[in-house]
């Protein structure tokens, strides 16, 4: 009995000072050291070869707040060169996460003019001059991104110059700083080239969100592989003929079904402008299998849906919202998620998934 006791208060001992040592300063800034080191060595992504296209979700949410997605934001790497089709709520937190080397961003595509696809320029204006950009970034969209980009501009120029004399102008230097708009016109029904750049061809596909127009699809063409990218439409027989034969589309969706639950649920509670709101939006949007239809019109090989209205939070929404589609397209549909990643290697016919942490 007496060694067990000695045991028994032996380990008490040792608890208490494993407590002790746990709630010390000096072990407080340790651990807090090693996760600093822990978050400033992740590698890079690699997320092209050179000669691999690659599409980076990173942002699949909608204007409806969703803890674990980002407003819409789809990234596309053609070789060493990165470029952004819309700039979400978050798009930015989520690149800034992943590491991503943002100096590397040539271009931002601009869909439409709806706050949820622009809210991020200004920070992107920011993090991609802070990260090391050396000249001005160019956003490309619809007329009209003139004005867009003047305000962002004009609301972050404060902010830029505070930077510049605090860290100087080698570090940060103010010619590098803006935002460049060009905007591009494309007539209805109709597409047009918007950047031939380093082997990519970039085309705009005018896309159906009235009253928000003219609004764009982009389709990315590199190295015998492509991406369309649809940002927010109805359904649209133009898209669909833009994206012939290409490897992945990645499309926007909202279930009738399940905004209209929404919409009820509102009604009942009260909130006649949530309402209201929810019952205005599926007539300019399209059904998960409206977008398979397309895709299968396109023949598209991989539809990949983004911009999900209303949010799925857990798997029984997520089977909710894809309701019916397989009936239409029972295969290669990926139901997106902020970090997907998309690869397609040169000149083959692979593609490839993976998920940024």
């Amino acid at each position: 009995m007496r060694y067990v006791l000695i045991a028994g208060t032996a380990i008490l001992v040792l608890a208490l000072s494993t407590i002790v040592i746990l709630h010390s300063a000096a072990v407080d800034v340790w651990l807090y050291a090693q996760l600093a080191r822990s978050a400033t060595s992740g590698p890079t992504p690699q997320l092209s070869g050179p000669q691999e296209l690659s599409v980076l979700l990173c942002g699949t949410g909608s204007p409806l707040p969703d803890k674990s997605r980002a407003g819409p934001c789809t990234l596309i790497a053609a070789g060493s060169h990165l470029y952004l089709v819309d700039a979400g709520l978050d798009s930015a937190r989520n690149l800034i996460l992943w590491h991503m080397p943002l100096e590397r961003i040539d271009a931002i595509f601009i869909t439409h003019f709806h706050s949820d696809h622009i809210a991020e320029l200004g920070e992107l204006r920011l993090q991609t001059w802070v990260a090391g950009r050396k000249k001005p970034l160019t956003v490309i969209g619809p007329p009209g991104v003139e004005q867009v980009v003047a305000g962002f501009n004009q609301a972050y120029g404060l902010d830029a110059g505070y930077r510049t004399a605090h860290h100087g102008a080698d570090f940060l230097p103010p010619s590098a700083v803006s935002l460049v708009p060009v905007p591009i016109a494309v007539d209805e029904d109709r597409t047009a080239t918007a950047l031939v750049s380093n082997g990519l061809t970039v085309t705009a596909i005018r896309v159906r969100h009235d009253p928000a127009t003219p609004a764009y699809g982009y389709r990315f063409d590199y190295q015998g592989r492509s991406v369309v990218v649809s940002g927010d439409t109805a359904p649209s027989e133009n898209l669909a003929r833009a994206a012939k034969n290409a490897d992945v589309l990645v499309h926007e969706a909202l279930s009738p079904e399940l905004v209209g639950i929404l919409h009820d649920a509102a009604l009942q509670a009260g909130r006649l402008r949530a309402a209201k709101i929810l019952h205005d939006i599926p007539g300019y949007h399209t059904s998960p299998i409206h977008a398979a239809q397309i895709a299968n019109e396109a023949h598209a090989r991989l539809l990949v849906l983004t911009h999900l209205l209303p949010p799925v939070p857990n798997g029984i929404a997520e089977r909710a919202f894809l309701r019916g589609i397989d009936a239409v397209r029972p295969n290669s549909v990926v139901l997106g998620h902020d970090g997907l990643v998309v690869h397609l290697p040169g000149h083959t016919g692979a593609i490839e998934q993976t998920y940024l942490d």
